[in-house]
């Protein structure tokens, strides 16, 4: 059992897919890794060798633990995330894991930061959609997909 939103976790996975053959990393062409952003290691601390294969039941068991243990902890720590209902903490664990789990309050991120300090507008179906939509890096390659990342993690907000 964990303390994960499922709804988070599905949007995670539909985002950012899944690999169940280690491959070499596209930018270096050099380390392997398999599954979702590319981990490095295996459970167990070892590495990955090219064309080595998990199981689906064996990649989403490493995304929990992931999740769990590099994700979770930074999260909790959002003063109003007690407060958050179960698919508002899904859609936050999912825009954490897109851009890392202690965005709120750094550099970059009122806009996201200020929404989880208010209340207020938790329930403003404008108000919510525009301060996702505000990080999907306009201009470059991977705009598309994320815009569409950051509405359907607004529209998982607001579905609570």
């Amino acid at each position: 059992m964990t303390n994960l939103p499922a709804s988070g976790i599905e949007l995670i996975k539909e985002f950012e897919g899944c690999f169940l053959k280690a491959y070499p990393d596209p930018l270096t062409g050099s380390q392997t890794h398999n599954h979702r952003l590319g981990y490095y290691q295996k459970l167990d601390g070892s590495n990955w060798h090219l064309g080595e294969t998990i199981t689906q039941a064996q990649a989403d068991e490493m995304l929990i633990i992931q999740l769990e243990k590099d994700y979770l902890p930074s999260l909790q720590k959002i003063p109003s995330w007690n407060d958050l209902t179960t698919n508002q903490r899904g859609a936050i664990l999912s825009f954490g894991y897109n851009l890392g789990s202690n965005f709120y309050n750094s550099s970059g991120f009122s806009s996201i930061s200020r929404l989880l300090k208010n209340s207020d507008l938790w329930s403003d179906t404008k108000e919510v959609t525009r301060v996702f939509s505000l990080y999907c890096n306009p201009g470059s390659s991977v705009e598309a997909g994320l815009r569409r990342r950051r509405i359907a993690e607004a529209k998982l907000w607001l579905s609570s």
